[in-house]
């Protein structure tokens, strides 16, 4: 086989199918526990599009989907994310097109479904084809942020949603059937950008930050309209997650957290670990050239009403992975991705990934294999009683010497050992943001 050797800003590049492929070959055993479906959405525009520039958060979505079961790599598939046009009553809720965009999936109820910013969440059906809006039950005023929560305990989803109108910020909780249970206006004062937020077992923890909607950038056309205001100040927001909205808000320097590895009570205090950059959104919707991305972890005082932050690893690092089987963070092990980085800034991917001992600090690297580049991994049980990290890390990799992709399944615990299988897939799987596993 011919060497390619591509610049690693080659796989921004679309893909340009939908496909099905079955029967793929397997470098390795795949486990056996291994029976379901991985999933991963990415940014995936249409048209001519600029390879050497990611496509943002607010570009049209594709969603990738690898089946396993019986030891074997039963088929790969490849589907937009095209959602129906808004309905008329919600049109001048939203203002923005619903769904379509590249931010999360996840599954909850026996059904997955795909969100965006500024967006309402999309049902797909197990093929990967949307088969419509969802708003579990009941209207979903400005839709659902990227990520939700669920509490591990009670099975209960927690979704947010911002806007760019009063009420600013609103909080939706739904059963472990899928139906609505509650909504409420929260007391949130500014037009800020919320992508992620924590959960504890009493509060929702959630950054307001110096990213605000900008008129200008929508009437300039731009997707996503919101843009970095450093003077605007930070800080952070401890909500009471039933009954009567009370907050006790906690002063930050401007940053921007792009994920939450999570939050746990320790006595009074709150512990929020969490990827940081100095700034977001400063030029654009990319975010490529805001600055390092880092761990960090920030203690809340609700006594003394401050908050605490410290640097756990100054190395460029994202997409924050643990075992969310432990109710509120309460877990040891934290798996991270290194990434890499060139003149323009940061790639959403890297070539190795980061194991962290949270109880002791400690941190061991391991390479991807070959010259691969990987983004975010998903942490797979091993089963429901399985002790913490018990599992498997799974994630998509690209390989810039010969221009393919593969999915890289690794022993969680012992993620430095040779890979337990390396799938081949039949296309290149562009970069791309956020995954899941599907069970079953």
């Amino acid at each position: 086989m011919a060497v390619v050797r591509c610049n690693p800003r080659a796989n921004f590049a679309p893909v340009t199918e939908e496909r099905s492929d079955f029967d793929l070959r397997v470098r390795g055993r795949l486990p056996a526990g291994l029976q379901g479906q991985y999933v991963r959405t990415g940014a995936n525009p249409e048209g001519d599009v600029n390879p050497t520039r990611h496509p943002g958060l607010a570009s049209a979505g594709m969603v990738h989907g690898t089946l396993l079961g019986g030891g074997r790599a039963l088929g790969y598939r490849n589907r937009w994310i095209r959602p129906p046009s808004i309905p008329k009553h919600l049109e001048r809720e939203l203002l923005l097109p619903a769904g379509g965009g590249a931010a999360a999936l996840f599954h909850h109820a026996g059904q997955l479904h795909a969100t965006a910013e500024l967006g309402l969440p999309c049902r797909l059906s197990a093929n990967l084809d949307t088969l419509g809006l969802c708003d579990f039950g009941a209207p979903l005023p400005a839709g659902a942020a990227p990520h939700v929560r669920k509490d591990p305990k009670t099975g209960e989803l927690h979704v947010l949603a911002y806007h760019f109108e009063a009420p600013y910020l609103r909080h939706h909780r739904i059963d472990r059937r899928g139906h609505l249970l509650e909504s409420r206006d929260l007391e949130w004062p500014r037009p800020s950008m919320v992508h992620d937020f924590a959960l504890t077992e009493s509060h929702l923890v959630v950054f307001d930050l110096p990213v605000l909607f900008s008129e200008d950038a929508m009437l300039d056309g731009q997707p996503l309209p919101y843009r970095w205001h450093p003077d605007a100040g930070a800080r952070i927001g401890l909500l009471s997650r039933h009954g009567p909205v009370d907050t006790q808000w906690f002063d930050l320097d401007p940053c921007w957290v792009s994920h939450l590895a999570g939050a746990r009570r320790e006595d009074t205090r709150i512990v929020i670990d969490m990827i940081t950059a100095p700034a977001g959104f400063h030029r654009d919707c990319w975010g490529e050239d805001e600055g390092v991305c880092q761990l960090m972890r920030c203690t809340l005082d609700p006594r003394r009403g401050v908050a605490l932050p410290e640097v756990l690893d100054a190395d460029a690092q994202e997409y924050p992975v643990r075992d969310s089987r432990l109710p509120y963070a309460d877990s040891r092990w934290l798996w991270t991705t290194a990434l890499e980085t060139d003149a323009d800034g940061q790639l959403p991917a890297g070539r190795c990934l980061y194991r962290h001992d949270l109880d002791t600090g400690e941190r061991i690297e391991v390479a991807f294999p070959d010259t691969c580049l990987g983004g975010e991994l998903t942490f797979v049980p091993a089963d429901a009683r399985a002790a913490e990290g018990k599992g498997w890390l799974l994630g998509y990799l690209w390989n810039p010497e010969d221009d393919t992709s593969e999915l890289l399944v690794l022993d969680a615990l012992a993620p430095a050992a040779p890979p337990l299988a390396r799938v081949q897939l039949p296309q290149r799987v562009p970069f791309g943001t956020h995954g899941c596993w599907v069970p079953g």
